[in-house]
């Protein structure tokens, strides 16, 4: 009895599956590349099968099931399958899904260390060296004289006055060159300036005196910043760098900074004791 109920079993389920039809096909991209390991799935039977390694696949289905094909990276595609299908390869095509790249932010976080945040703010130096080359190039006079448009002397109405010499226009021209000699107008300095005069100030000069009082670099950049504020150094000395001229003006500051802050020096400086 059970030999009979197991071969009657055996008969259903093979009937079974002899009677399902099967879709056939390949899947690959816009450009007719084969995609390996697509994901198909028949969405009736919840049936899920991969593509071979050329993009081969075959799958259970019947008429009016829907089909999915996914694949990472593509866009999702669904087939709704007919009868055709069952006649005929059928080869589906996955187009690449657009992808967005995420924002980044740069954002300045200050950490409360005067010494590195001023740094972090100063410009690269590639910046300042470009910047500082353009300038001076703008500066520069042409090295080769531009073209002008004149009449030759020889084809030009004769001068009764050559060779005679204009006292008004002389005088005139002189007092230009006195006025243009003595009288430099001074400008405010940018931040970079400012900044590069205070880099040649601890470089070139000597600032034994204030590391004396136990003054760190930052204490010094404090000193320096409140000496330009007063007596305007980066915009009267950058460009002339008058070592004695800065000297005076530092020790006048330094006398102010030091009531201002309420700091006691350690001793009498040396540099005061003439003027004291």
């Amino acid at each position: 009895m059970k030999t009979k109920l197991l071969y009657l079993f055996c008969l259903l389920l093979s009937a079974t599956v002899f009677s399902q039809e099967y879709i056939f096909g390949k899947v690959s991209t816009e450009s007719g590349t084969e995609l390996p390991s697509a994901v198909i799935i028949n969405m009736r039977t919840d049936e899920k099968i991969l593509t071979d390694k050329d993009g081969n696949f075959m799958i259970a289905a019947k008429t009016g099931d829907e089909i999915r094909f996914i694949k990472n990276t593509y866009e999702r595609k669904i087939q709704m399958i007919t009868t055709e299908n069952f006649s005929r390869p059928l080869n589906i095509s996955l187009e690449k899904s657009p992808y967005l790249i995420e924002e980044i932010e740069l954002a300045f976080n200050p950490t409360g260390n005067l010494k590195k945040d001023v740094k972090s703010l100063d410009p690269p130096k590639r910046v300042v060296a470009l910047n500082s080359s353009m300038d001076s190039y703008m500066r520069t006079s042409p090295t080769e004289p531009s073209p002008k448009l004149i009449t030759p002397s020889a084809f030009g109405p004769k001068d009764f006055n050559a060779g005679q010499v204009d006292i008004v226009k002389a005088v005139s021209a002189l007092v230009g060159l006195v006025s243009k000699s003595t009288s430099s107008p001074l400008t405010k300095a940018n931040y970079a300036e400012t900044q590069d005069f205070f880099r040649k100030i601890k470089t070139t000069m000597d600032l034994s005196f204030y590391t004396s009082q136990g003054w760190d670099e930052e204490e010094l950049d404090r000193f320096l910043i409140y000496a330009d504020d007063v007596y305007s150094l980066a915009k009267k000395y950058r460009k002339n760098f008058n070592v004695n001229a800065i000297n005076a003006d530092m020790k006048m500051a330094y006398k102010e900074y030091v009531k201002t802050r309420k700091i006691r020096p350690s001793s009498t400086p040396e540099i005061f004791k003439n003027k004291s």
